[in-house]
């Protein structure tokens, strides 16, 4: 039921109050709210320096990258305040990654890969893990400042009050499942018309590099949207997001390989052993291509998961 009105500019923006369960406002307000109580138990472990903070600033990162998604899903029906916009979000993301980034960059010279090569390598390599834990130490200061720092203070108060007091716009009205075909669709098209997909089976160029890397992000935000609304799904749904991880991790191995590479000097003969660990990375890449450039394939995603079902 409609309890009121509010007119600002030329927009309307209608102030609801507990729809049915099908509404898109109602799912709109219980999905935010599930990250924001997620969000406030990993910021407290972080500031707390609790045995966890590590993954919990990994967490904070992933929940502020499911928050961009909520709003690219619910643009259309939801108002809101400046610090909850796409671009402020990943300022904030981009920020809390750094450190996350030298974590992820340090396990991967712990690996077995590494042992047995010859001792001048050896030394570039620990002369390069003692580089990155110096960073890794200052990133980590910085990321307890940006936990503590205004951006991040005004997102917050202002994820909490537009929780406390939602405003929506007229299509929050709408029926949930009817409309869940049309808030899926467009990130669907979009991850579809990716030209990384098109990319060959090794990438020869940095360009390349970057349209796989473009893939990646567009897989993790199709993952996140998809498993937003994977309760209204049958299992099938489930099998899907778990292909989705699947793509994603292993393109995000081949980038975390790239990032490492650009921290050796181009004539290291390290180089060489990085090359071959981003090759097995893209292993199972030609059969992904082949499987989603694939007219059929493409056809049965859009009527299994954002058609037939509803």
């Amino acid at each position: 039921m409609l309890l009121g009105t509010e007119q600002k500019g030329e927009q309307n923006q209608i102030m609801l109050s507990p729809l049915s369960s099908s509404s898109l406002a109602l799912q709109a307000h219980q999905l935010l709210s599930q990250q924001w109580q997620r969000l406030q138990k990993h910021v407290r472990r972080v500031l707390a320096q609790h045995p966890e903070a590590v993954e919990s600033l990994h967490q904070i990162r992933v929940i502020l990258r499911r928050i961009g998604t909520w709003v690219e899903v619910f643009q259309g029906s939801v108002r809101l305040p400046k610090p909850l916009k796409p671009k402020r979000l990943q300022k904030l993301a981009r920020a809390l990654g750094k450190q996350r980034d030298l974590d992820v960059l340090l396990e991967i010279l712990q690996e077995p890969c590494w042992e047995g090569i010859p001792a001048a390598q050896q030394a570039e390599l620990e002369k390069l893990r003692q580089d990155l834990r110096q960073r890794r130490a200052q990133a980590e200061k910085r990321s307890r400042r940006i936990l503590e720092d205004s951006d991040f203070l005004e997102f917050q108060a202002a994820c909490e009050q537009w929780l406390a007091h939602p405003r929506y716009k007229p299509q929050a009205e709408l029926p949930l499942l009817e409309s869940l075909p049309h808030l899926l669709t467009p990130l669907l098209a979009e991850w579809l018309l990716q030209p990384g997909w098109r990319i060959p089976a090794f990438p020869r160029t940095e360009a390349q590099a970057e349209q796989l890397h473009e893939l990646r992000k567009a897989t993790k935000r199709l993952r996140y949207q998809v498993e937003f609304f994977a309760p209204f799904y049958g299992e099938a749904m489930q099998d899907w997001i778990a292909t989705l991880k699947r793509l994603q991790d292993q393109l995000g191995r081949f980038n975390d390989l790239q990032v490492l590479q650009a921290e050796l000097p181009a004539d290291s003969e390290l180089q060489t052993l990085l090359q071959e660990q981003q090759k097995l990375a893209l292993q199972e890449w030609p059969g992904y291509q082949q499987r989603y450039l694939s007219t059929a394939e493409q056809r049965q995603l859009y009527c299994n998961w954002f058609v037939s079902n509803f």
